[in-house]
């Protein structure tokens, strides 16, 4: 493909730079090793290459933020795109019910996440693993770091992306510091080993009560804002990092305006059956494409014949986040995973996120392979879910809720063997899956779109789809 370079203010580009993977600790392989080359992403409304008549036409299956993340990458290199759904962002009031990219509480979390579903399976050989999340989730982290320096084509026109970054503030029933290989929450306690050696590691304090020194400095830090206990039982530690939180509505439609203004085709339609065979060879015919992305999400199970897929219903209560009243307005979030108590029973999350438009963010709830909406304020779980969350948080029970829009619920995409960002190995022709996230596709989201982006590549270079897994995967 020629490379026509366009003019762009570096202050508008976020530049990811090359990046060598490599996993060694996996009992299955000798070693994973492979490239991510740069990546260049303009907040510009022109994309950094133009397309010229030699470019490849990418079809992008769902309007989700994986699929919008890959149509940014692919057009700021000269790709021509077209984007395929049957559900768009909807922001313009709160009649309409929100896609499951919007209802996420984005938060950034490291993997895995402190949902409470065991969110990250060990499928061995040939699967994505913890190693690979990681690096996902650490790609996404330098995009929303560099994202927040970039001087924004679309926030000065009145748009935003919607991101701001705060203290994530988790707690535990243990003291992690302590833990040995046979405690029910030692997993905890490696997940923070790995966060020191990472690049959130300068950023990282830790808290404890096991001492009254340590319990002074507890009190100090978090004493006006949350109990020391939750249901009965005491806190013993605590540890603290930066990081982002998306404003997902602000996000997508964000995203939904970058794709466009650089030339995206957009296309409402659903997919009702497996593209791996002939629907997929007939799409690419009728719109003169040369590969094909599926980002369907929960529709995996149709698009890709995928029966790993299934949903995990979550829902939020939207509190107001204001200085009024007798709550205390949170800058912070905060975040008691799921964990195992002292009689080994597992324990339910309580997740306080702080958008950056005075909406607080409350839950959570994780309900596996329930794929109906018809959870309300009065539904029993939902009581307890903020009843749960008003023991932690001091005065939030006290809080009101949003106007028109109190309550949000959405269904997760999860698979039985993790995210799926793969080339087809099926099909004929080039198809690369990105769906699979969970309930962190804004963690992930980056992360993936880049190495899905790479796949691409290496598939329309005429790489067979197993090689490229194995690579990647082993």
């Amino acid at each position: 493909m020629t490379v026509v370079p366009n003019i762009a203010s570096e202050r508008n580009v976020v530049v990811l730079k090359a990046k060598r993977h490599k996993i060694d600790t996996l009992d299955y392989s000798s070693g994973i090793q492979y490239e991510y080359p740069e990546i260049s992403l303009s907040t510009d409304s022109t994309p950094l290459v133009k397309p010229t008549k030699e470019s490849k036409h990418i079809l992008i299956l769902g309007g989700g933020v994986s699929g919008l993340l890959i149509a940014w990458m692919l057009l700021d290199e000269g790709y021509r795109v077209t984007i395929i759904a049957d559900d768009w962002a909807w922001t313009k009031d709160f009649e309409k019910s929100r896609m499951a990219s919007q209802v996420a509480g984005a938060l950034w979390e490291f993997p895995p996440g402190g949902c409470g579903l065991t969110e990250i399976e060990s499928p061995g050989k040939g699967w994505a693993a913890i190693e690979h999340y990681r690096e996902w989730a650490l790609q996404s982290y330098e995009f929303y770091e560099k994202y927040e320096q970039v001087f924004n084509t679309y926030e000065r026109n009145g748009g935003s992306f919607g991101l701001k970054f705060t203290h994530l503030h988790q707690f535990f029933l243990d003291d992690l510091s302590q833990l040995k290989k046979d405690d029910p929450n030692y997993e905890e306690a490696l997940k923070l080993q790995e966060i020191e050696k990472s690049p959130l590691k300068k950023d990282v304090k830790k808290y404890s009560r096991t001492t009254e020194a340590k319990k002074s400095e507890w009190n100090k830090q978090f004493d006006k804002v949350i109990e020391p206990s939750l249901n009965g039982q005491e806190l013993k530690s605590a540890y603290s990092h930066r990081a982002p939180i998306v404003n997902t509505d602000k996000a997508m439609a964000y995203l939904m305006a970058v794709v466009t203004a650089k030339g995206a085709s957009m296309e409402t339609r659903k997919i009702e059956s497996d593209i791996r065979h002939e629907l997929g060879l007939q799409l690419l015919r009728d719109h003169g494409a040369d590969a094909i992305v599926n980002a369907t999400g929960l529709g995996a199970k149709t698009v890709a014949a995928d029966d790993d897929v299934f949903p995990v219903r979550g829902a939020v209560r939207r509190v107001e986040n204001t200085h009024k009243g007798s709550f205390r307005h949170l800058n912070d979030a905060y975040l008691v995973p799921a964990q195992k108590d002292s009689n080994h029973h597992p324990t339910k999350t309580v997740f306080i996120v702080p958008r950056n438009d005075d909406v607080l963010y409350v839950g959570s709830i994780v309900q596996p392979n329930i794929s109906t909406k018809n959870l309300t304020p009065e539904s029993p779980e939902v009581q307890m879910m903020w009843n749960r969350a008003g023991s932690f948080v001091k005065n939030l029970l006290h809080a009101g809720f949003v106007p028109q829009y109190e309550f949000a619920q959405g269904l997760r995409p999860f698979t039985k063997r993790n995210v799926k960002v793969r080339a087809d190995e099926v099909a004929t022709f080039p198809l690369i899956h990105n769906y699979g996230h969970g309930g962190s596709g804004w963690t992930l989201g980056v992360g993936t779109a880049r190495c899905a982006v790479l796949i691409l590549k290496k598939r329309l270079e005429g790489i067979p789809a197993a090689v490229i897994n194995e690579e990647i995967y082993g």
